[in-house]
Order: C-alpha cells, then structure tokens, then sequence
C-alpha cells in the first residue's frame, strides 16, 4: 500500500476550475495519512526561483484540510542531455544570465533536439542504478511531454513492453503501466526550434507503445516569440494537475528543466516542502534547485481547496504540494 506523507500551503475558496475530480473521502486513509502530515509539517517553509528571487511566494499551512484528491507518488525526471544543452548547461553551472544561456541555446539549436551520445547513456545508466529500479517497480503510468528527448529518455530509464502488435489505441491503453503524452509538460515554448515537437503521425512512428490521443496532430501552440514564465508555470501546474486526477497512485513523470524549474519555483499554487530525512541533511541539495539532466526527485504530490480566490476573475484553483522525500538520482 501506498504510504502517503504530505503537506498543505492554503490559499482559494468559490468554485473549483477543474471536472470529474475523485474527491478524497475524509475517512480514507489516505486523507487521515496526509492530514496528519500537514500536522508534523505545518512550520515548513517554501520555494524562489532558481534565476529570480522577484517571484518567490509564500504562505501559511492549514492543519485541518482534506485533500481534493488522492495524493500520488511522483517520480519527476528531467531529460537525458540533448543536442542544444552542453555549453548552455556548462554556462549556466557557472553563473551566467538568463540571456546568455538563451542565447547559447540557440547557436546550438535544433528542431526537436534529440538526445546527445551522453544523453543517451545517462538514462540507459540510470535505468540500470537500483535504487532507480526500486523507485521505478511500481510506476502504473508513465507521462512524457510530447517532445522525442522526453520520450526517449522515458524509454530508456523504464523500458515498455515492446510489441510488433501495438497498432491501435486501445492495445496501448491495455499497456502496463499506460504511457501518455501531454502537451502541457513540454520544455518553455516558442522561439527556440528545439521547444517544436513533431506532428502527432511522425511521433506515433518514432514511439508507437505511447498514447498521442490527447496532443493535437500538428504543432498548434510553438511560435517564433519565447513563452512568458508565467504562461510555462501555469501549463506545468495544469500537467500536475491532470496527473492527479488519473487513477493511478503510482506516476513517472518525464519533461524539462525549464518547465520544472518555472513550475515548481515560480507558480503561487505550487508549494515544494522538504520532507528529507536521514543524517547529513545541512548538505543536502536543496529543493529548489534546477534539475540536471537524467535527474530524478521523488515526491508525494497532493491537491488541497485554498482559502480565497487565487486567479482574478473569482474562481478558485486547488494548491498543488509536492513533499520532496529521500530518493535522488546521481548519474
């Protein structure tokens, strides 16, 4: 059985933007599981963003909320390194701007970039680490962004089961565990080629054991203008919702340094809360440090109803936690 430890950041109230959610009974063991986390943690304290500290957000933690839904255990991964991220990588590590990453990006840019040699043995090492196959055992769904390094490197950490017969939708939704694709977990979209995914057809060639169902035939939403970070963040925020609401309790989730990043550091409803533990813990990376690449965190991740209106028009949208727990991957 599942263990769930998690925390709550209130902020909303009215009426929920999201259907067909599974509300999580207040008797369920999994709503007095994280009920009585939110308790132990109630003092925890959050989040700013990796290239600013103008966007950090703060708030105080409810002790008596039910969840909204379920929680789930969330393995998130970034991908293995690709073509555009060496020197902009390297450049970054050693404290350049935001424009200078960028524009190393872009000398080395290309249309769907896929992965380098050492990209592709970094998620083939990390597939074989067994700490990660231990994490990995009981994965029910995998989500990737419909970018190829992300599903690439998805294959490679956590291999499906192949099969010559896999031709329809409804054989690959009988796949265990299912593997979806999903618009709002690709990288920060826009202006830079290696942000532009392939048409549906060329993806369902290239990776015919995943599910496309769900993503436009052709790219609809790429332009040549960057998207803002807010506009990112809320997408990522969109993803992890959506992950909450599927059945499974078990999720792998494969995308993007940039859209983790703007996700988990710079949107109001998304509180990270440090639940590591163990001894050397004053050394610890901290949370809301960048992903590196073929990076993995492990997290249980829960939706909460917040405590006033939090998006401007006097809807309300659930607060996403994500308690960080001790699994981290080192390749």
């Amino acid at each position: 059985m599942l263990l769930f430890a998690t925390a709550c950041l209130a902020s909303c109230r009215p009426r929920f933007l999201f259907a067909g959610i599974r509300m999580a009974s207040p008797s369920s063991a999994a709503a007095n599981a994280a009920a009585s986390r939110i308790r132990q943690l109630s003092s925890s304290s959050v989040i700013h963003s990796s290239f600013s500290s103008d966007n950090e957000s703060t708030g105080s933690y409810s002790t008596t909320a039910t969840p909204l839904l379920p929680p789930k255990r969330v393995l998130l991964l970034r991908h293995g390194q690709a073509v555009h991220n060496p020197r902009a990588e390297a450049a970054r590590e050693n404290g350049c701007s935001f424009d200078t990453f960028l524009q190393l990006m872009a000398e080395d840019d290309q249309f769907d970039s896929a992965l380098t040699e050492l990209g592709e043995n970094q998620a083939m090492e990390a597939g074989r680490q067994e700490h990660i196959r231990h994490a990995l055992r009981n994965v029910e769904m995998v989500v990737s962004s419909p970018l190829s390094r992300a599903l690439r490197t998805a294959d490679l950490v956590h291999p499906p089961p192949y099969s010559d017969t896999i031709t329809k939708p409804s054989s690959i939704d009988s796949l265990s565990p299912r593997r979806k694709c999903i618009e709002d977990f690709r990288e920060i979209n826009g202006k830079l080629l290696n942000a532009k995914r392939r048409p549906r057809f060329d993806l369902e060639g290239n990776f015919p054991h995943w599910c496309f169902k769900q993503i436009p035939e052709h790219d609809e939403s790429w332009t040549d203008e960057l998207e803002s970070i807010d506009d990112c963040s809320e997408r990522g925020y969109r993803g992890l919702l959506w992950t909450l609401q599927q059945r499974e309790d078990n999720v792998l989730v494969v995308c993007h340094g940039g859209l983790l990043s703007y996700t988990l550091n710079n949107n109001s409803k998304v509180v990270l809360i440090d639940g590591r533990k163990g001894p050397g813990e004053e050394e610890q990376r901290c949370i809301t440090k960048r992903f590196g690449n073929c990076e993995m965190r492990e997290f249980i991740m829960t939706a909460w109803e917040p405590d006033e209106q939090n998006n401007g028009d006097g809807d309300v949208q659930p607060v996403i936690t994500l308690e960080e727990i001790a699994m981290e991957m080192k390749i």
